[in-house]
């Protein structure tokens, strides 16, 4: 039986999470990261979007990620308005360097 994140109404096997599935040997990863996509595959990767849609698993990694990256910035503010500063003046020096160019054509 597959294993599928969710995917039991499917008649699949579940993962223990939504990653596990990616990381599965079944699939045969070639050295470039990519399978065989058999049928087999496919269906069990159908099961696993309909699970992920029904379950809204992305919206929710997008929230707790929000959520965190919200309080990381809190903690460090100081690095991220910094941060910030300095990718304000890495635009305006292309910004300043492309007119000078259309000014020249």
């Amino acid at each position: 039986m597959e294993r599928v994140a969710g995917a039991g109404a499917e008649g699949f096997t579940r993962y223990r999470d939504p990653v596990a599935a990616y990381t599965d040997d079944a699939w045969q990863r070639d050295s470039d990261g990519n399978t065989r996509h058999t049928q087999r595959e496919r269906a069990i990767a159908v099961a696993d979007v309909t699970c992920k849609r029904r379950h809204h698993t992305a919206e929710l990694w997008h929230a707790v990620r929000a959520q965190k990256q919200a309080a990381d910035i809190a903690r460090h503010r100081d690095r991220y308005a910094a941060g910030l500063q300095a990718l304000r003046t890495y635009r305006a020096n292309i910004a300043e360097v492309l007119e000078k160019l259309d000014r020249s054509d």
